[in-house]
């Protein structure tokens, strides 16, 4: 077990990586690695044997593995799903994210680019829909304070110059590229590190955890019935398995 950890840390460093090997002794020292982390190990050691988990990629093959679920999937679909609702809420009208959208959104005629604004507005937005603390979610131009995962969001509108990157321990683990890639690495990272969530965002994480894990009857978003919206209710599949968030 020592040489596939060793085998790891060495090809960590290199710039060309054999990324099927990689899977491989991943798989094979999965039983080790949940161990410490289910002992409560600290990150900073588990990070040291395993530093492949500071790679978006390998964090939501971990989750994969521990869920049989896609998460970056699952988080494409639900801002896709779930974009256009969110930003048309009364509760998000006069926040300084859609203040933002709405001025950056007139400087862009692509398609695709509004689309992308749109989604990434919507994922900031997300804690204000449900009354949680947006500070434990994302940080926006702003300096991390949580210790908890929390994603650090810098220019979010700007194409050119747009940064997501997933700190913990307000350490940064991981650059991302976009807000789906964000929220699946926020997401997953609660699972992946077991580490509760704070009650000040529990219900932002339990809505999406209900859509990743196609559960019948996904939390609603607040002013739905209101708005005469209604959340789309995927089929559970047989045997879908389900790790809940813990709690603080």
């Amino acid at each position: 077990m020592d040489l596939h950890i060793k085998w790891l840390n060495g090809e960590y460093m290199k710039t060309q990586r054999n990324w099927e090997e990689v899977e491989n002794r991943m798989n094979v020292t999965i039983e080790i690695r949940r161990k410490m982390i289910s002992d409560k190990a600290p990150l900073k050691d588990v990070l040291r044997l395993f530093p492949f988990l500071r790679c978006p990629y390998q964090l939501f093959r971990e989750f994969q593995l521990l869920t049989h679920m896609d998460i970056h999937k699952k988080t494409v679909e639900i801002l896709e799903i779930y974009s256009e609702n969110i930003l048309s809420l009364y509760v998000v009208r006069n926040n300084p994210i859609n203040i933002m959208l709405q001025e950056n959104l007139k400087q862009h005629t692509e398609e695709d680019v509004l689309k992308y604004m749109k989604m990434t507005a919507a994922c900031l937005l997300l804690p204000e829909v449900f009354g949680d603390d947006s500070s434990l979610f994302a940080a926006v131009n702003e300096e991390v304070k949580a210790v908890t995962p929390v994603l650090e969001v810098k220019n979010p509108f700007n194409v050119n110059s747009c940064e997501f990157a997933l700190y913990i321990e307000r350490e940064e683990l991981a650059q991302l590229d976009d807000c789906t890639m964000a929220l699946a690495a926020l997401v997953a990272a609660f699972h992946v590190f077991d580490i509760p969530c704070p009650k000040r965002i529990h219900r932002t994480l339990n809505f999406l955890e209900s859509l990743v894990f196609d559960v019948r009857s996904p939390t609603s978003l607040p002013s739905m019935v209101k708005t005469g919206l209604e959340a789309p209710k995927p089929p559970v599949p047989d045997g879908a398995p389900s790790t809940p968030l813990r709690s603080m």
